[in-house]
Formats: structure tokens, C-alpha cells, sequence
């Protein structure tokens, strides 16, 4: 069969550039990988799963195997011109994030049949925290269709190498488990409760708790670059989006609540008081918690006012795959009815129904992501360290409150707001 009538087709000179930055990228970096001979001897096809932390997660897990991988990726990824060129010539499979897709189940198994490799992650999204997401059971759906080997690859030492929130990688130990959890025959014979089980224990991995026992040094002077994508809400005064960072430290610009990351990525506090939180898994399981609830009593007070914006965001708009149009620069705007997009004039400003707004996902750094009917908005915040995190979770609680569990991210837990 010729390489153009394959489903997601490679170009072999692209597969070649990128194995050899990767050879010197993980060399560089000395990232190591622990493999066992049954999954190293492993044939294809197989479906790869693996927790996901940073952006270098596919082609790392996918360099270490013996078959090439083809992985599925937020398709919001190849928006980018740059990303795209390498994306489609490396065969990659896009799916709508936060959406359910089933063409990119179609896709997964056409690549399958064709006895080549798929690689995905099932948390769905790269972690904030470094400690593993739920995963959803819809996976062993996935498994039990495709009847192939299920090997698991956990990263370990990644949330402090290449996390989400920073744009700078940073040295440290990092190794790569490989777990081969699931023969065809397991797939096949094991009950769909014992394979999830299987699966959620092989990948779930803490990346704090990890840290503390192992102390692993982190080589760099900006371990605390843009952490404020994370931690959006200050713990001492409960202001939204007020944290300033630079090199090791960072502070909250309203009280001047002020922390240092240590070398092995715990905070300390640099002024007398107290530490709320000595990591960032900890504070943001607890901001995620409190901005659900903030949210919950504004929408059971009957609140009409702006409950928070980011201003002088650059807003791009396309329909369907068409390229992105730039509109403009305008306020973004959230009440408890609506998102508005404010770009100071009446005949211009979007008003987003959250009945009609189909999902809001945060991307890298300060981009957010939105879907309205057949509309996807690409706002992009002011500044660096602008969160556009908060919104996600900020949404999470009305639509828990409307009633539109469909929409809901299924790593944000908003099961315990109590309906308005």
C-alpha cells in the first residue's frame, strides 16, 4: 500500500528531523526511560496511553518506543502554521478538545487496521499541578474496540521540567516508566470494570508527593515564570489574577502576599505570616474549589454585576476550519448570564449565551478558547501571566447550575455545588 492512501500519512523527512532533535534533545536534557524487554519486543499495532504534563510529552514517549506512534492531539494545536506543517506530515490525529468527537474514534481505528500505533492521552488535557486527572471510563470503550496490546508510559519529574504554566524548560530528573498493562487477550477476556481499574492505578502519578521524597534539584532562576497561569487567586485576599512573577518568586499585587520556590519547587514565605500552601498542587485543588463556590453564591445572590474581565485582549474569529480573523482588541467580560466581549462599541460587542456556548478551554500561556454554535473565538490576554484558566473553572459552576453536565470538564469536580 503506498503511504498516501494510509488514513494520517508521514512524510519520512520530517520523521527523520524530529527523531534527530529528539536523540539530542533527550540526550541534552538526560532524560531516561525505563523499558521493559515486553514492551520493548512488543509488535505493532498498540495503543499507547500516558499521563500528560508538558508540550514535549508525545515526542518523548513516542521517540523511546521501537514502532513510530501516531498521536492525537487538540486541534486547536495546528491553528498554528508552524505546528500544522509538522502535525499533518507527522500523521498526527486531531480531536476537538473538551468535545465529544466520535471522528476521531473513526480516525484512531482506521490508523489501527492499518497495524500502526496510536498514542493519546486520557486525562484529555496537560495537567496544572502535576498530579494525575480523572480519566474517563469511555477509555475502556476505546480499548475493547481497537482489541490490540495497551502500553502505559508515565512521566515522572515532567511537572518540574516542562511544566504547563512556564515556557522555560528547566533541568532535572526525568524518567519514563513503560508499563505493558494489557495483552490482546486481557482486552479481550478482562471486564471492562478491571481493565479501568488496571489502567487509573498503572498511570496515576503525584508529582508533588514524588518530589518530596526524592528531591530532585530544579536548575533554573525562573522556576516561578508565569505560575500565575495556575495560581489565579491569592489565598491570603482572594484576589483573581493579581499575582506578579519574576525569576524565583512571585507576589500578589494587592496585598503583596510574597513566596519563593525553593530548588526542588516547594514555596516559602518571604514575609512574616502565614504559609498557606508549601506546593502548587495543594493551592490549586483549593483555588479550583473556592472559585466554584465564589461563583455558586454570586449565581445564588442573583449578582448582575462583573464578577471579572481581562482587558485589551486581542480577539481572532473563525468558522468551522477557515483560517482566524483578527476583530480586534476588546474586554472580556464575565457575568453570571452571559460572556460578553466588549470591544467598546455597541455595534461591534458579542454577547456569548451560555446555552449556546459550546466549550471553553484554556490553551498555552495566556490563550483561551471558545466555541459558540459554529464560532470558535481564540482571545488572547494582554499580558503574560494572565490566566485563562479562571474561566474554565468559573464556567464549570453555571453550567453545573444550568444543568448542562455535557459541557462540563471532566477534571474540574463541581459535583458538590449545591443547585441554586
Amino acid at each position: 500500500m503506498k503511504n498516501s492512501s494510509k488514513a494520517f500519512p508521514t512524510k519520512p523527512y520530517i520523521r527523520f528531523i524530529v527523531h534527530v532533535v529528539m536523540f539530542l534533545f533527550t540526550r541534552y536534557f538526560k532524560i531516561k526511560k525505563n523499558m521493559p524487554a515486553e514492551v520493548k519486543n512488543l509488535k505493532s499495532p498498540y495503543l499507547l496511553l500516558s499521563n500528560h504534563i508538558g508540550f514535549w510529552d508525545p515526542f518523548i514517549a513516542g521517540f523511546f518506543l521501537p514502532h513510530y506512534t501516531h498521536f492525537v492531539s487538540s486541534d486547536a494545536a495546528f491553528r498554528n502554521p508552524f505546528f500544522n506543517f509538522f502535525l499533518t506530515r507527522l500523521g498526527t490525529i486531531p480531536k476537538k478538545k473538551n468535545m465529544r468527537d466520535s471522528q476521531v474514534i473513526r480516525h484512531i481505528v482506521s490508523v489501527i487496521r492499518q497495524g500502526e500505533n496510536v498514542g493519546l492521552f486520557p486525562e484529555a488535557v496537560r495537567n496544572w499541578a502535576g498530579s494525575s486527572f480523572f480519566i474517563d471510563p469511555s477509555i475502556v470503550k476505546l480499548i475493547k474496540l481497537l482489541k490490540v496490546p495497551i502500553i502505559v508510559s508515565v512521566f515522572k519529574g515532567m511537572n518540574l521540567f516542562n511544566p504547563r504554566w512556564s515556557s522555560q524548560l528547566r533541568k532535572t530528573k526525568v524518567i519514563v516508566d513503560y508499563h505493558l498493562i494489557l495483552t490482546k487477550e486481557d482486552v479481550e477476556n478482562l471486564t471492562e470494570d478491571e481493565i479501568y481499574s488496571r489502567l487509573s492505578s498503572t498511570i496515576k502519578h503525584d508529582e508533588v508527593e514524588y518530589q518530596r521524597h526524592n528531591k530532585n534539584t530544579i536548575k533554573s532562576n525562573k522556576r516561578a515564570e508565569h505560575i500565575s497561569y495556575s495560581l489565579y487567586v491569592c489565598p491570603e485576599c482572594k484576589a483573581i489574577d493579581s499575582f506578579k512573577c519574576s525569576g524565583n518568586d512571585f507576589y500578589c499585587s494587592n496585598c503583596n502576599y510574597s513566596l519563593h520556590i525553593d530548588k526542588y519547587g516547594f514555596f516559602e514565605n518571604k514575609n512574616d505570616g502565614n504559609l498557606h500552601f508549601d506546593n502548587i498542587k495543594d493551592w490549586y485543588y483549593w483555588e479550583e474549589k473556592w472559585l466554584l463556590n465564589y461563583i455558586n453564591d454570586l449565581i445564588k445572590d442573583k449578582h448582575e454585576g462583573l464578577i471579572f474581565s481581562d482587558k485589551n485582549s486581542k480577539v481572532y474569529h473563525s468558522v468551522g476550519s477557515d483560517k482566524s480573523e483578527f476583530l480586534g482588541t476588546a474586554e472580556l467580560k464575565l457575568f453570571i448570564s452571559h460572556i460578553e466581549i466588549d470591544f467598546h462599541n455597541p455595534l461591534q460587542n458579542i454577547k456569548l449565551d451560555f446555552h449556546k456556548l459550546k466549550t471553553i478551554n484554556p490553551q498555552v500561556s495566556e490563550i483561551l478558547e471558545v466555541y459558540y454554535d459554529n464560532d470558535a473565538y481564540r482571545i488572547v490576554g494582554e499580558k503574560k501571566g494572565i490566566s485563562a484558566l479562571k474561566w474554565e473553572v468559573a464556567l464549570n459552576a453555571i453550567w453545573q447550575n444550568l444543568g448542562h453536565k455535557n459541557k462540563l470538564s471532566t477534571y474540574i469536580d463541581s459535583s458538590f455545588l449545591k443547585i441554586v
